[in-house]
């Protein structure tokens, strides 16, 4: 039974661990498609035509604005942004949306604070992620400790 419970253990750990560096990778990809899009052009600044707000239990409250704009091809659009965001938005309030141009449907909303979450935390997400996987991998295959060779052991099991 102590083996089933380790293995079990070892496996959230790599999922844990796989699930940090994914959704870390994750947004630096959107980040800088974001940045890629703005040096290309592909912004705009368009009206708030409509806003869908969700607040949880917890009062923390999320804004997703449909946004009125023109193109740079000179294409009118209304779409509703992709991502949710903390910012408080009214109807008839003026943002700067990010489109792509061979899909004018996906759209983002210039979002500051997204930005510098993501350049902030991706070292240490992707470096806690990647331990976690590590250490599941080390675990599940039977190492019990590592030797860092100046005298340093990490024990990753309890010895009787």
């Amino acid at each position: 039974m102590a083996l089933i419970g380790k293995v079990v253990g070892c496996l959230i750990m790599i999922y844990f661990g796989g699930t940090l560096v994914l959704g870390a990778v994750a947004s630096m990809k959107a980040f800088l498609e974001r940045v890629w899009l703005r040096v290309q052009g592909n912004y705009a600044t368009g009206t708030v035509v409509d806003v869908d707000v969700v607040e949880d239990p917890d009062h923390y409250t999320q804004y997703t604005p449909t946004v009125d704009f023109v193109a740079r091809t000179g294409e009118r659009r209304v779409e509703k942004v992709l991502y949710a965001t903390t910012n408080e938005y009214g109807v008839g309030d003026r943002v700067r949306v990010f489109y792509r141009p061979h899909d004018l449907t996906h759209v983002y909303v210039a979002d500051l604070f997204q930005g510098i979450w993501i350049v902030l935390f991706f070292p240490f997400l992707v470096a806690s992620g990647l331990t976690f996987v590590g250490l599941g991998v080390l675990m599940l295959t039977g190492i019990d400790q590592v030797d860092f060779g100046d005298g340093r052991v990490l024990e990753l099991s309890e010895r009787p």
